[in-house]
């Protein structure tokens, strides 16, 4: 507590009790201090004697002041004795509740808040845990030119936001936690002493951040709406039930954020000075003389994001990711801006094509986890050089009418529903590495030789092409490494000529029924220097006693007999 005798100090000028949590009241008789110039905060009391009245007299108050504990006051006659009104000198002021505190009647607090209007210089002001259900009219009365910030918080009743938008100089507005209030309508922007006016809403509003509205569903907007012409940051956090429309056109708006608004599926409003977006907390892009990187992440503005890209000015967007969205997703190459070098798409589970895909900067491509694309259609990319596709579970095929000059690595795996390749040595001529996995339905490849350009080939878990590799042989000049199975119908592999000369590193995994190492197919793999064989457990066989002396390691899985064979020998290689 504070002194109890301090009315005493009679020519106290200032006063700051901020920080002082625990105190639960003023002290009585705070009126006399008719010469305080600074009070930060004033803690109402249920007694009359370091009540509200208390406040009357002190009219030398400056600067910033803060009310606090307002259930406290019981009728709209202590409030109107506290003559906020003749208190000119406060440019920032508080008014506090305690949130979920004891009001024996909501309908009254209206009336309470309505007789604490402040002076009209008043420049900033907060309202937080006011239990009414509407605010009084006076908060958008446009004779507090003055006010630039406002901040509504904690109402836990609040089903109507007061009317605004014509407070002509206010630039920062936040309102949070308004639990029941589920619309925000025309009378927002622009009722001013019960009658609508025609001129622009919020003409000098600059930023607004709303937050932690779980109830909120609906933004209306009056038709030809031309509000919000200075607005600069638009930010809309955890309001998970929002949905419809956003404001259409934002011309000053430079950042805008969506967080946590699963249901909000529109378009964005169309925004030429845009340079920062985010979306479920990760940054869509930031313009600030970095390589951008765009993430479009958990949302079902997906589409809007997408088609608004390509208006970015200059075009700076390097690294685009889409990822976990469930909406419908349509992708043009008009949607790619041309600075785009880096496209991941993932576990986006509505996603087609609308032409065929095609850029002049791309250079790596991930298709992931997309279920419903049946085809990729990639048309002219002369600088792309690796290309990923994974987990697509209708994936059919990649059509690939021209070539790809550029492509250097291509991997293709978990796609059950892949019939065929393209023709590699035509579409990749300079393709090197290559990998085929878990795609068990493609089974061939459909041209006899490969492109001279490949070094490293796997084909794993695809029976069907490996038992083609097998039959038909590999006829790839320039492989250097190789990593082949599962393959069920095979006794006795390689066989003379099956494999290319340029060899250095042989994988063979999971042949269950391979019974017999054939050194025949290995004598002209002159470079040979690795081999290892896994998963093999019938192998006992080999034709020839001793390997390529090119070999300089060979590994034998343990669950294959010819491993114990071998270390008979003794050679150190093994």
């Amino acid at each position: 507590m504070l002194p109890s005798c301090m009315q005493d100090l009679v020519n106290l000028c200032h006063l700051d009790i901020r920080g002082a949590s625990r105190l639960k009241e003023m002290p009585k008789g705070m009126s006399k201090l008719k010469h305080l110039n600074f009070l930060s905060d004033y803690i109402v009391s249920e007694q009359e004697e370091n009540g509200m009245r208390e406040l009357g007299t002190l009219d030398n108050l400056h600067g910033s002041f803060c009310i606090s504990k307002l259930e406290n006051v019981k009728n709209s006659g202590e409030a109107l004795k506290a003559k906020m009104g003749n208190k000119k000198h406060i440019n920032t002021l508080k008014l506090k509740w305690v949130p979920d505190g004891d009001i024996d009647d909501i309908g009254i607090e209206r009336d309470i808040l309505d007789k604490l209007q402040p002076h009209e210089n008043l420049n900033k002001l907060s309202i937080k845990g006011y239990p009414g259900e509407s605010f009084p009219d006076w908060l958008g009365f446009s004779c507090y030119s003055n006010m630039t910030k406002l901040s509504l918080g904690c109402c836990m009743n609040c089903c109507e936001l007061p009317s605004l938008g014509q407070l002509p100089s206010l630039q920062h507005l936040e309102f949070s936690d308004l639990d029941r209030l589920d619309k925000i309508g025309l009378e927002f922007y622009n009722k001013n002493n019960g009658s609508f006016q025609q001129e622009t809403p919020f003409k000098s509003l600059e930023t607004l951040k709303i937050e932690y509205m779980y109830c909120w569903r609906e933004w209306h907007f009056p038709d030809e709406f031309d509000g919000f012409p200075q607005l600069r940051i638009l930010s809309i956090r955890n309001c998970p039930v929002l949905s419809g429309d956003l404001p259409a056109h934002l011309p000053a708006l430079e950042e805008f954020t969506i967080d946590r608004c699963s249901e909000l599926a529109c378009s964005l409003p169309r925004a030429p000075k845009l340079q920062q977006l985010y979306l479920q907390s990760s940054p869509v892009f930031t313009n600030n003389g970095e390589p951008q990187k765009v993430v479009i992440s958990e949302t079902q503005l997906a589409q809007s994001v997408l088609e608004y890209l390509p208006h970015i000015q200059p075009p700076s967007v390097q690294c685009l990711e889409i990822k976990d969205c469930r909406s419908a997703i349509s992708i043009s190459a008009d949607y790619l801006p041309s600075s785009l070098q880096y496209l991941r798409i993932s576990d986006c589970s509505k996603l087609t094509f609308l032409d065929q895909l095609q850029h002049k900067s791309l250079r790596e491509i991930y298709v992931e986890g997309c279920d419903s694309l049946k085809l990729l259609p990639l048309g002219d990319f002369p600088n792309l050089k690796k290309l990923v596709i994974s987990k697509c579970q209708s994936m059919e095929c990649v059509v690939v009418p021209q070539a790809i000059p550029s492509l250097q690595y291509l991997s293709i795996s978990e796609c059950p529903s892949l019939v065929s390749l393209p023709a590699l040595t035509l579409t990749v001529p300079q393709l090197e590495e290559l990998h085929i996995c878990d795609c068990p339905e493609v089974d061939c490849f459909a041209e006899e030789f490969l492109p001279p350009s490949l070094k490293k080939l796997e084909v794993t878990k695809c029976q069907k092409l490996a038992s083609w590799i097998t039959s038909k042989g590999l006829q790839s000049e320039g492989l250097t490494h190789l990593w082949l199975g599962p393959c069920f119908d095979v006794k006795s592999f390689p066989r003379d000529g099956c494999l290319p000369a340029s060899l250095q590193a042989l994988i063979l995994s999971n042949f269950p029924n391979l019974e017999t190492l054939d050194c025949k197919g290995l004598h002209h793999l002159t470079s040979l220097k690795s081999l290892a064989i896994t998963d093999c457990e019938k192998l006992e066989n080999i034709t020839e006693q001793h390997l390529l002396a090119s070999i300089e390691h060979i590994y034998i899985g343990e669950e294959c007999p010819l491993r114990w064979k071998l270390e008979e020998m003794e050679d150190p290689r093994i």
